[in-house]
C-alpha cells in the first residue's frame, strides 16, 4: 500500500470499477476498470488511468457512492509534484505566473474592456450580491457587460485565483495556500450571496476549498445562471428577440459535477431563448471535456489539442449552426482550437446569447482573443518544451 490519499473515502468505495468504465477517454472493459481501481487503491501503478487520463473530473460524477475517485487519481501527480516540482515550460499558463497567458490578453482589449477590469479590481467585495467574475471572465470581460446585471456588484482581479487550475493539476499543497488567502480576504466581508458566472468558480469555492481544503467562507454561493432564470421567470428580464438557431451544447467538466444546477439552468435558458438543442452526449454527465484540462496529465500541449479535437468533431458532426457554451475557459480553449482544427461552428457563450436575445449590445472577441492567446502560447510557452528545468509554485 502506497501514500494513501486524504481525500478519497476508502471505505466507501467497492471497487466496482463504474466511474473509470463510463470513462470515454480510457477505453476500458468493466473487468479492466475494477483492475485500475483496485491498483489505485492499493496504490500500485495503473497500467492505463495515469497514461489516458485528461483529468475531466467525470469519473467523480460517475460515482454513485461519492468516494471521488478523481481526487485519487490526481493525488498520483501531487506526489510527482512535490518530488520534482512543475516543468517550466508550464509556468507561462500559471495564474501565479506574471504575465500570463491570460493577463497578456489585456493590453489588446477594448479601452471599455480594460475599464471594466479597473472598476472590478477597485470595487470591494461587500453587498448583497457579489459577483466574482474569475480569471477566464476576467480574460473576456464583455460577457459581463450587460444592462441584466447592472445590480450585481463586480469584485475580482487576476490575483484573485481560485486555485481551479491547480486543483486539476493535482497541486494539493498550492491549493491549500489559495484556501488560506481567499479566506484570509473575504474574511469580515459583508456579502450575502456570492455569484459565479464560471462553473469551475462556484465548485471550488462552494465545494472543493472548503471542503477538502479547510477553507471558510461565511457567504452563500449560487450559479449566475440560476439567478438569470428567476428573473426571466418573474418577468423581470425580458427576452424580447428570438434565437431561432441549431446549436450543440457543450457542457464544462465543472458543470458536470455540480449538475441539474447548472447544465439543467443553462439548458432553459438557450431554450427560452428559442435555440434549438443538440446534445453531444447519451447524458450530460458524459460529454467531452474541452481539451484545457488535458495538459494537466503530462503538461503537453498535443495532449490538449487531442482532447479539443474529439469535442469539436463531435459538434461538427451534429450540423447545428455553432456551437453553446457557458464556461468562459471551454469558449476560449475550443475556440482557440478552432485555429489548429478549424470548423465552421463558432463558439458560442449563454450570456453572449442572453444580450443578444434581450436586445443588448453584442460582440463576439473569443475568437480574435485566442489568437493572440495561441500566439503568446506559440513565443513564450513552447520554446521552453525542450527544458528539464522545472520549479515550484508559491502564491502567498
Amino acid at each position: 500500500m502506497g501514500e494513501r490519499c486524504a481525500y478519497f473515502d476508502y471505505q466507501r468505495c467497492d471497487l466496482c470499477g463504474e466511474c473509470l468504465s463510463r470513462c470515454r477517454y480510457l477505453g476500458l472493459t468493466p473487468g479492466e476498470a475494477k483492475e485500475e481501481m483496485r491498483r489505485l487503491v492499493e496504490g500500485e501503478p495503473t497500467r492505463v488511468v495515469h497514461r489516458r487520463c485528461v483529468s475531466c473530473y467525470a469519473c467523480d460524477a460517475f460515482c454513485s457512492r461519492g468516494c471521488r475517485p478523481y481526487e485519487l487519481i490526481i493525488s498520483q501527480w501531487h506526489r510527482r509534484y512535490r518530488e520534482r516540482g512543475l516543468p517550466v515550460r508550464a509556468s507561462y499558463l500559471m495564474p501565479a505566473s506574471h504575465p500570463n497567458f491570460r493577463t497578456d490578453l489585456v493590453r489588446a482589449m477594448s479601452p471599455r474592456e480594460r475599464e471594466l477590469l479597473r472598476r472590478w479590481r477597485e470595487t470591494p467585495p461587500e453587498g448583497g450580491l457579489v459577483l466574482y467574475p474569475g480569471c477566464n471572465a476576467l480574460a473576456l470581460p464583455h460577457l459581463l457587460d450587460a444592462p441584466f446585471l447592472e445590480e450585481v456588484i463586480i469584485s475580482g482581479d487576476f490575483d484573485l485565483c481560485c486555485g481551479e487550475m491547480y486543483f486539476r493539476m493535482g497541486l494539493f499543497d498550492v491549493v491549500e495556500q489559495v484556501a488560506e488567502r481567499l479566506t484570509d480576504y473575504y474574511r469580515g466581508r459583508d456579502i450575502g450571496t456570492m455569484l459565479f458566472v464560471c462553473p469551475a468558480g462556484l465548485n471550488m469555492f462552494r465545494n472543493v476549498l472548503p471542503g477538502l481544503f479547510g477553507a471558510e467562507f461565511s457567504f452563500r454561493t449560487r450559479y449566475l445562471g440560476e439567478y438569470i432564470w428567476e428573473k426571466v421567470e418573474r418577468g423581470e428580464l425580458r427576452l424580447t428577440k428570438r434565437l431561432s438557431r441549431r446549436v450543440a451544447v457543450h457542457d464544462s467538466c465543472h458543470g458536470r459535477i455540480l449538475g441539474e444546477e447548472v447544465q439543467g439552468t443553462a439548458r432553459r435558458l438557450y431554450a427560452a431563448m428559442g435555440l434549438d438543442l443538440v446534445e453531444l452526449a447519451p447524458r450530460p454527465a458524459e460529454g467531452l471535456c474541452c481539451g484545457m484540462a488535458a495538459g494537466c496529465n503530462r503538461y503537453r500541449p498535443e495532449d490538449m489539442y487531442r482532447a479539443a479535437v474529439m469535442e469539436l468533431r463531435e459538434a461538427a458532426r451534429t450540423g447545428a449552426d455553432e456551437l453553446a457554451v457557458y464556461c468562459g475557459g471551454c469558449q476560449l480553449t475550443l475556440s482557440l482550437m478552432r485555429w489548429l482544427y478549424p470548423t465552421r461552428q463558432p463558439v458560442r457563450h449563454l450570456l453572449e446569447y442572453l444580450k443578444e436575445a434581450t436586445g443588448a449590445p453584442v460582440t463576439y472577441p473569443a475568437s480574435r482573443r485566442s489568437l493572440r492567446m495561441l500566439g503568446n502560447i506559440t513565443v513564450k510557452a513552447l520554446p521552453k518544451l525542450p527544458s528539464r528545468r522545472t520549479y515550484r509554485i508559491c502564491i502567498r
